[in-house]
């Protein structure tokens, strides 16, 4: 459900304007309703509430401030710092309480110990990380021209370059030997090896007095060069073979003592700076929200929501703080208001994870209908109508238990499990409705895994595949019941909302598919219910024919669109007697095609492979549909999106900030 707001005003001396931003912050459960365009609109005779130079100037002095507390963290949080929280609240109100120039005066010295040493060593295990990649990267090309290096023996008026060729290129050594030595003079030497299966290795030794053009025309002929990183470019490539394996030795050690001392530094420090960070931080918030408030001559003017559960006890506290001075007032919530009233939803534990599925199609306006509730009924429900196989089901709420077990911590994989477990519990009761295990031969056929239950004229397991046109009434008759819900849900929210409109075209479409489905019912019973059929069918035709009427006029064109698109989403729901039929044919054709293989072992893999196809299938596909029926055409019926989220203003009181 929506949680029920309350606006409010907030209004008192100006002398005492800070002191109410600071309870108000404290209290943290406004919302802050911003002034800024309603003064400028001239809605409300107050000015813009400013800041002063002095508040200014504290600011900017601030935001540097943090800027720097910021970056020395980044440099000193690593994996596995952990802090004191009471060590911290205490710190923090410490700070908290400081006049402003104290403040400041105490995190410049923070700063100033500890900043200079945290950048020195971070930057120092950025350089030794890139470098030791580096050489990573390098060190199998030298491996593979090494042997061939030690062949060669260069002095400082020769150069060479080492190349990686396919072995079955190698004959264009010998055109490269032709062209090198038209270009050297006929100083040049090519020297080459096999170095595995697939690659040639050769290096070319040239006088460096035709350095460059020889360079130039091994570029143009795309030749792959080996190119050693800069500090080994001017080593022969079997010292630089030797340096890299060096440098790969003594690197670990030197990167293992910087990560030693930033991690003394970290648990010294981290502490004071994360406090630092917040204070700061919540500070800067009081002086940024300034702005968004109102004033007069003598007095400030603050509005805001906030939850109505919360009122009594804000009231009570700026009383308490405050006496006469500061009164709070609640407002009226017009339509006009609701808008931008912001939302903030309140539902069950087990409803919470379909809140985040929610929150893909939007989040809905105040005063509407909370549709959380129906996220968790319809999506399992339309997910085990399309997959409806216990074997299926079983595996899904195996993988879901495991996931839940193996990723306590990880808090998508728990959201995600939270969502997908009703709905594989729906696969496994659909399957035996449906009679399937692993396709309907191992259900209610060969293996007679499940017997009929005979519940008066209904018999169970309801066999699908069998009985394809019952299965799609069956569906388009789900889709009737959703859409009509849909439909009344869109009805209950105009009248919250008052829109007379949407109340007429939403009634009106309602009314119509009442009336129809009624004198088509009564067409059906003409027999039982004789003359009196022509009548009721008369009635409710021109009652469908009003419904229509007003539909138009509520929404106009639209109107009439969305009339015909309400067939058109009845109608839709037959994607689940499609998908699932197409799931259960193959998991039959599966079970067929293992049992005529004429071998166990044979027939067992062919049934591995191709149900876990079909597995995959049905654990993405059926989602996809689900919440296409639920979002578009459920939705569509009555969803009204919010563009403002409750979002409270609120110190950080200490705790930990990601």
């Amino acid at each position: 459900m929506l949680v029920p707001m309350a606006k409010i005003e907030i209004i008192g001396p100006k002398n005492r304007f800070m002191d109410v931003v600071s309870l108000l912050h404290e209290h943290g459960t406004l919302h802050i309703e911003d002034l800024t365009k309603k003064i400028d609109a001239g809605e409300i005779p107050v000015q813009h509430m400013s800041v002063d130079v002095g508040q200014a100037t504290e600011r900017d002095r601030m935001e540097d401030l943090l800027i720097r507390v910021r970056a020395i963290i980044r440099a000193l949080h690593l994996p596995g710092t952990r802090v004191d929280e009471l060590a911290r609240q205490k710190a923090y109100l410490e700070l908290w309480r400081m006049p402003a120039r104290d403040l400041a005066g105490e995190v410049t010295g923070v700063i100033d110990e500890v900043e200079e040493r945290a950048k020195t060593l971070a930057q120092s295990k950025s350089q030794m990380e890139d470098e030791l990649a580096l050489l990573a990267r390098y060190e199998p090309i030298l491996n593979r021209i090494q042997p061939l290096a030690r062949q060669i023996v260069t002095t400082r008026a020769f150069e060479s370059v080492a190349l990686l060729i396919e072995r079955r290129y190698r004959g264009l050594l010998d055109q490269l030997k032709i062209e090198l030595d038209e270009i050297t003079h006929k100083q040049c030497e090519i020297v080459s090896a096999d170095v595995d299966d697939a690659t040639t290795a050769a290096i070319v030794v040239f006088s460096k007095t035709y350095s460059e053009p020889v360079h130039k025309f091994l570029s143009m002929e795309n030749l792959n060069q080996i190119r050693l990183p800069s500090d080994l470019q001017d080593m022969p490539f079997d010292q630089a073979y030797s340096s890299m394996h060096e440098r790969q030795v003594t690197i670990p050690r030197q990167l293992e003592e910087v990560r030693k001392e930033l991690e003394a530094t970290s648990d010294k420090w981290f502490l004071r700076l994360s406090t630092i960070r917040d204070v700061l931080t919540d500070k800067l918030d009081e002086m940024s929200a300034i702005p968004e408030f109102g004033q007069t001559g003598y007095a400030f003017v603050i509005t805001g929501w906030v939850p109505i559960s919360d009122l009594l006890k804000l009231r009570s506290e700026v009383q308490a703080t405050f006496g006469e001075d500061v009164i709070v007032d609640q407002l009226d919530i017009g339509e006009k208001d609701m808008a931008d009233t912001p939302v903030s939803m309140e539902n069950p534990a087990y409803m919470k994870p379909f809140e985040s599925l929610l929150s893909v199609y939007g989040t809905p306006r105040y005063g509407t209908i909370d549709p959380t509730w129906s996220l968790f009924v319809f999506y399992p429900l339309f997910f085990g109508m399309i997959v409806g196989d216990i074997g299926y089901g079983l595996v899904m709420l195996a993988i879901v238990i495991w996931l839940r077990i193996r990723y306590r911590q990880n808090d998508g994989i728990q959201l995600a499990t939270s969502v997908l477990g009703p709905a594989a519990t729906m696969v496994v009761v659909f399957g035996f409705l449906y009679g399937e295990f692993f396709g309907n031969i191992f259900g209610k056929g060969m293996l007679n895994i499940i017997h009929e239950i005979h519940l008066g004229p209904i018999t169970l397991p309801f066999e699908r595949v069998q009985s394809v046109m019952v299965f799609m009434i069956l569906a388009v008759a789900v889709g009737v019941i959703q859409v009509l819900l849909g439909l009344v849900l869109g009805v209950v929210n105009a009248v919250r909302t008052k829109n007379k409109h949407h109340l007429q075209e939403r009634g009106g479409i309602l009314t119509l598919l009442l009336a129809i489905f009624i004198a088509v019912g009564a067409g059906f019973m003409a027999t039982t219910l004789g003359s009196a059929a022509i009548w009721i069918e008369l009635v409710f035709a021109i009652v469908a024919l009003a419904g229509f009427v007003f539909a138009i006029r509520g929404g106009g064109v639209m109107g009439g669109v969305e009339t015909i698109m309400a067939f058109s989403h009845m109608a839709s729901y037959i994607r689940i007697m499609a998908v699932g039929l197409a799931g259960a044919i193959f998991a039959e054709a599966v079970n067929g095609i293992a049992i005529k293989s004429g071998n166990l072992v044979v027939g067992v893999i062919i049934a591995l492979l191709l149900h876990s196809l079909n597995f995959v299938i049905a654990a993405f596909s059926p989602t996809i549909h689900a919440l296409r029926l639920n979002f578009l055409e459920f939705f569509g019926n009555f969803f009204e999106t919010s563009t403002t989220q409750y979002s409270p203003f609120h110190k950080s009181g200490g705790e930990r900030q990601a």
